[in-house]
């Protein structure tokens, strides 16, 4: 059964077709990871990205570049391979340049474009009516590919853009709408199996959500508490406040939040010290 982010993500992306048990079991193996992926179309690879939260992004790529393709019949197929994120420009932008993918059209770093390529270390078909993942990861798909990028006079990703002035809105003054992403108790229990620890283990994460409430850094300094709105979504009190500083419907996303206010607080701290 997919779980709730699963499925809302995939819902927003109004795929016709189902998704495949492998790619929902590939994203649950590496989807609070960091790293590059890559996604293939029939025989080819299309799209290269990086993220330091695969199982969010992934998707959401995969929605922007399906619709691009008329063919709703063609097999596609996701590749995973996970690296530090001090790595990931450097790894994209490699395999940009070595694969020209179609869709993308820019490259974050030129200089940094023929070092390491990313390590693959999974692929699994998209859709529920392949019986396979596609032909873009076959070895020999993957040589030409490479070949055709390697002679290709104007690559993707080298083509230069007119950029349009537009009038920006003032997002001070839009109200946008969130949709609530509603969790099951079974569900937000493997969320806290996932995330959360008991203060009787070793302290496994940078942001440790407790199973008594408290927040609290690897090294055991204590930042607040969490609890679960009424949403059943994971909201953070740093300590001493009354109202929540961040809320997130995703685990991953609301402790890198607090991994960040604690790194930028620590920082303004020593800071201050040394004056």
């Amino acid at each position: 059964m997919a779980s709730s982010s699963f499925y809302s993500l995939w819902k927003r992306q109004v795929f016709v077709r189902h998704w495949h048990d492998d790619i929902q079991d590939l994203l649950e193996k590496h989807g609070f990871g960091s790293g590059i992926y890559l996604i293939g179309c029939a025989g080819e690879i299309v799209y290269i990205g990086q993220s330091w939260d695969l199982s969010r992004r992934t998707i959401e790529s995969l929605g922007n570049h399906y619709h691009k393709v008329s063919d709703t019949s063609l097999p596609w197929s996701l590749a995973i391979a996970p690296c530090a994120p001090s790595e990931m420009d450097e790894r994209e932008s490699t395999a940009i340049r070595a694969f020209a993918p179609k869709f993308n059209t820019s490259i974050l770093s030129v200089a940094k474009s023929l070092l390491r390529m990313p390590k693959i270390s999974d692929v699994a078909p998209v859709f529920y009516d392949q019986d396979k993942p596609c032909g873009a990861f076959d070895a020999e798909n993957m040589k030409r590919q490479m070949a055709n990028a390697a002679t290709m006079p104007s690559p993707p990703w080298a083509k230069k853009r007119v950029r349009k002035k537009v009038k920006r809105p003032n997002y001070a003054k839009l109200e946008i709408p969130i949709e609530p992403v509603m969790r099951s108790k079974e569900e937000t229990s493997y969320l806290l199996r996932t995330f959360g620890v008991s203060l009787e283990e070793p302290l496994r994460f940078a942001i440790n959500l407790c199973d008594d409430g408290s927040v609290v850094t690897r090294e055991g300094e204590y930042l607040g508490r969490w609890e679960m709105d009424e949403h059943v979504h994971p909201v953070f009190f740093p300590d001493g406040f009354k109202e929540p500083l961040f809320r997130d419907p995703f685990v991953g996303f609301l402790c890198k939040n607090i991994e960040d206010w604690y790194a930028a607080k620590s920082q303004s701290n020593n800071s201050k010290s040394l004056v």
